[in-house]
């Protein structure tokens, strides 16, 4: 149902809900609006492209209003509809961290990588992932502070689950935008998963990025996977012991000679015993936001990497 797919946190700020595969409450976008422009936070994949137009639609707008997109990730479920929105909107200046803008540009070595872990499942999970001319990417510097739809976003680079990964932060309204570094966590439940992909999972710059956002004293977390969070100290507070569970265990089995599938079933079988809700639908929320076969690749290629 569309109507509650939007709705409007606070004047101008709205939680997009993309659904994702069929379900609720998995990926968000942000819209942002203000008397002379209409700005999105995440597009979401391809695949829910329509789903985002539906919502937009709702407030009265349409994709060819849309002035500028800011991901904080390239991740396909963060940006993948990027290129779809620049290709509908030739005036769309997408924002991205620097090291995430060649591959906007060129997707080529994104698609591949991601055709190896998804293979045939790439086009019904993610839809198509289009190119956006080099002169519509601008990449962010660090700290910059812009004028964004009527409020002031300051960038931070947040680094550990990607290395170009930034969150967002509102200091006049208190809101942090936390893409995958401030964790996922379903609406109404107390668990926080910290997502573990490959290739870039670094525990340690994870760490300081999560120092950082507990720095800014924000009021509310805007979670990509999904929704408002209104407890931002306790949640960041779980994002690092969270992380920490889910690499030791990892890296314990993979030590002991474990494969990969049992990795994925031990990570899921910690998620089933952390979750606050016996439901397995809670549990598919939080699967389908953060795969545990993609969190036990990202594990891998870390202990492959300490053990050179």
């Amino acid at each position: 149902n569309v109507a509650d797919a939007i709705e409007e946190l606070d004047a101008g700020l709205f939680l997009i809900d993309l659904g994702f595969q069929g379900r609720k409450q998995v990926v968000a976008a942000y819209l942002l609006v203000s008397d002379d422009e209409l700005v999105l936070i995440e597009t979401g994949p391809g695949s829910t492209i329509e789903n985002l137009r539906k919502a937009m639609r709702r407030t009265g707008f349409t994709v060819q209003d849309l002035t500028r997109v800011l991901v904080t990730h390239i991740h396909l479920d963060h940006a993948g509809a990027a290129g779809l929105l620049a290709r509908e909107n030739p005036g769309l200046t997408v924002h991205v961290h620097p090291f995430g803008a060649p591959h906007l540009v060129d997707p080529t070595k994104l698609i591949n990588s991601a055709t190896r872990i998804y293979g045939d499942q790439m086009g019904p999970l993610w839809g198509e992932f289009a190119p956006i001319p080099e002169q519509h990417v601008v990449a962010f510097e660090d700290e910059e502070v812009m004028r964004v739809a009527g409020r002031n976003l300051q960038v931070f680079f947040t680094p550990g689950h990607a290395w170009h990964h930034v969150a967002f932060w509102d200091a006049a309204s208190g809101t942090l935008f936390t893409g995958d570094v401030g964790g996922v966590r379903m609406p109404d439940h107390i668990y926080v998963c910290a997502p573990t992909p490959p290739p870039d999972l670094d525990p340690g710059a994870w760490a300081n990025s999560v120092a950082r956002m507990e720095s800014l004293g924000a009021k509310r977390l805007c979670l990509t996977h999904f929704g408002p969070v209104y407890d931002p100290g306790y949640h960041l507070g779980r994002v690092l012991p969270e992380m920490e569970g889910f690499i030791g265990l990892g890296v314990d089995l993979f030590e002991r000679g474990a494969g990969q599938p049992q990795v994925t079933q031990a990570l899921t079988a910690k998620m089933a015993r952390d979750l606050d809700d016996p439901d397995p639908e809670v549990l598919a929320s939080y699967e389908m936001a953060t795969p545990a076969y993609m969190a036990a690749m990202g594990i891998e290629r870390l202990y492959r990497k300490r053990a050179g």
